[in-house]
């Protein structure tokens, strides 16, 4: 009977330490995996906007998680409030983070659970140590990413409805394009314009006609090289105040002058618009100017009678 007893205990106690060691075993994984029996440190970052982000959201380097969102808090920055996530990194992935990196909100995927992604800096830079803040960069939220999607699928969709009735208006022949498309007086006049191109092209290359002439010709350029160096001759004698010109630009006392001749023209011809003066009543008075036309004709017919019968008018007498 005692034999029987213990043998009972026995294996009572053998199971309870099976169970024991299983549950130890248990803990040791999921304790690694959770990264609590391994060293780690903690980095801060502070967001305008988490988007949801939760405790324990994954915490990755360049798509590798090394470690969790440990805490979510508010907190005020001079006037302004922020939201600060306190990172619980593993110490192993210290070395990859950097001075200068920088920690942004992600997604897993389109619409999945939040994460802080952290864009590593250069290696040459020194690392981050414990307590240190991440500057931050401000994302789109997925919900504003599928509203600006929304916003381009309407006017994708208007632009679709529009373009199919004009495809429905070409179809019918209506409108420009239609009309362009459906008829044949169009081909007939691009080919007859093709045509004439064609020939216009043959002239040309055989130097023919005007403009075959212009681009074929050398005493063209010799033409435009003369006249190139005539002006540049004429603005150096400019330059030196050669000649009317250069004189009217180098001595102001010429433009002077002219200035005054000008002037007194000017008077003159105003005088003779109103009639004063010698000259304005020649070109106002009628009269007078008949009466100088007649005077005008009789001395030419006097001066014909002259030359046709000189010894009528020129008497010759003897003393």
């Amino acid at each position: 009977m005692p034999s029987n007893k213990l043998s009972h205990e026995f294996k009572v106690g053998l199971l309870i330490a099976l169970g024991l060691g299983v549950a130890l075993v248990a803990v040791l994984s999921v304790g690694e995996r959770q990264g609590l029996l391994k060293k780690r440190y903690f980095l801060n970052a502070r967001f305008d906007d988490v988007g949801g982000l939760q405790e324990g959201a994954p915490v990755r380097v360049s798509g590798f998680q090394v470690g969790v969102v440990n805490k979510i808090s508010l907190v005020e920055i001079g006037g302004r409030q922020k939201v600060e996530a306190r990172l619980r990194i593993e110490k192993e992935a210290q070395p990859r983070i950097r001075q200068g990196s920088r920690a942004k909100i992600s997604s897993m995927g389109l619409l999945g659970d939040k994460l802080v992604e952290i864009v590593p800096a250069s290696m040459d830079r020194p690392m981050m140590g414990n307590g240190e803040e991440l500057a931050t960069i401000a994302v789109m939220a997925p919900e504003e990413i599928m509203g600006k999607v929304a916003e381009i699928s309407d006017t994708l969709n208007s632009t679709a409805i529009s373009l199919n009735i004009i495809m429905k208006k070409i179809e019918k022949g209506t409108g420009t394009l239609g009309k362009m498309i459906d008829d044949p007086r169009l081909y007939t006049n691009l080919d007859s314009v093709l045509v004439s191109m064609n020939h216009l092209i043959l002239l040309i290359k055989g130097n023919k006609g005007t403009i075959g002439k212009l681009m074929n010709d050398p005493s063209l350029y010799n033409n435009l090289n003369q006249t190139m160096s005539s002006l540049n001759t004429i603005s150096d004698s400019l330059k030196r105040g050669q000649g009317t010109l250069g004189r009217m630009i180098r001595e102001p006392e010429l433009f002077n002058t002219l200035d005054s001749t000008s002037r007194r023209l000017s008077v003159i011809l105003n005088r003779m618009e109103k009639g004063e003066g010698n000259l304005g009543k020649l070109s106002k008075d009628e009269d007078l100017y008949k009466n100088l036309k007649e005077s005008s004709e009789e001395l030419n017919q006097l001066i014909k009678d002259i030359k046709k019968d000189p010894k009528k008018y020129l008497g010759i007498s003897v003393f």
